[in-house]
């Protein structure tokens, strides 16, 4: 890439054909374009002076057409399946956090040979397809180049903690805005309680429902003190259901807002903030965050639908 307004991509270009024109590797001139500021590339429309990505709209059509089709069906063909994650596929160039919801689909046809043999749609499957349908219909096929620059917990001030007690619940911070939800009562004394992998996960779902659009097109590094959820994280799967119901409307936010991310893990005694909003330890919250709001925000409505709902046992 040159600099804008200069004949710099244009040298690069001669320098480039001339070198392969010497050692004999073939250019077909009927491809070769620019220099250019917008083209075409495998079928993705790319625009280096907006820093942007768009998908066709009869691509995207496609696309819900397909999965109108499939997901309503307890099985399909593998020839099928393979159609459908080759067009999804084709989307993930651009939103890459797409990538996550095609995992399933990839292990369905794990072992399977033959064209017309069936697939068994899992639950699993359907909700990841029912996902992508949701996307893509509310998708209007374009996204930005997401910023080159990691931007961490620490960067961003955000941050998230559980506590497993019945009596308490987690807490999320960012930027002087917090946010605290107490654990149902229905969940005392009950196993779920004991699923701290599951309680971590909450407040980072609620934190990137209330802040998830502040950090559209960019990097995000999540700092998190529970080792297991990080590989779940940085996986995008789990064997656990309940964790599972949240790591998917998780994943919707970064498909929303074209987030890239991934998680490290960070000690419990440097996440002071949310660990005194967990515990209600307003006294030192205030102290370790002077500069919080007054008041919290609310806990959007979608979640607590989900939270509600979650089995109290495995």
């Amino acid at each position: 890439m040159g600099a804008k307004n200069t004949s710099h991509c244009e040298s690069l270009m001669l320098v480039f054909s001339g070198i392969c024109e010497e050692i004999g590797v073939p250019l077909a001139k009927e491809k070769t374009v620019g220099p250019v500021t917008r083209l075409t590339f495998l079928g993705i429309d790319i625009d280096t002076e907006e820093f942007r990505l768009r998908i066709p709209d009869d691509k995207l059509v496609k696309m819900v057409v397909c999965l109108k089709n499939l997901v309503g069906k307890r099985k399909v063909t593998l020839h099928e399946l393979q159609s459908l994650t080759g067009t999804l596929n084709f989307v993930c160039r651009a939103v890459r956090p797409g990538r996550a919801f095609l995992r399933r689909m990839y292990d369905a046809m794990c072992g399977i040979r033959e064209k017309h043999h069936y697939i068994r749609i899992t639950k699993s499957l359907r909700e990841d397809m029912l996902t992508w349908l949701h996307f893509l219909e509310n998708f209007n096929g374009e996204t930005f180049f997401p910023e080159s620059e990691w931007l961490s917990s620490d960067n961003l001030n955000l941050f998230t903690d559980s506590s497993g007690n019945g009596l308490l619940g987690c807490g999320a911070y960012f930027a002087g805005q917090w946010v605290y939800f107490g654990w149902p009562k229905a969940w005392e004394n009950k196993s779920i309680l004991a699923d701290i992998t599951f309680l971590e996960l909450v407040p980072i779902v609620i934190a990137l429902e209330l802040w998830g659009f502040r950090f559209s097109n960019k990097r995000l590094l999540l700092h998190v003190d529970n080792m297991a959820l990080v590989r779940i994280l940085n996986t995008c799967t789990s064997k656990s259901k309940r964790v599972m119901s949240l790591i998917r409307p998780l994943l919707m936010v970064f498909l929303k807002h074209n987030i890239v991310f991934r998680a490290t893990h960070v000690r419990s005694q440097d996440n002071g903030i949310c660990d005194s909003i967990s515990r209600q330890q307003w006294e030192r919250f205030r102290q370790l965050a002077p500069e919080a709001d007054e008041n919290p925000l609310n806990v959007p409505n979608n979640i607590i639908e989900k939270i509600y709902s979650m089995k109290l046992t495995d």
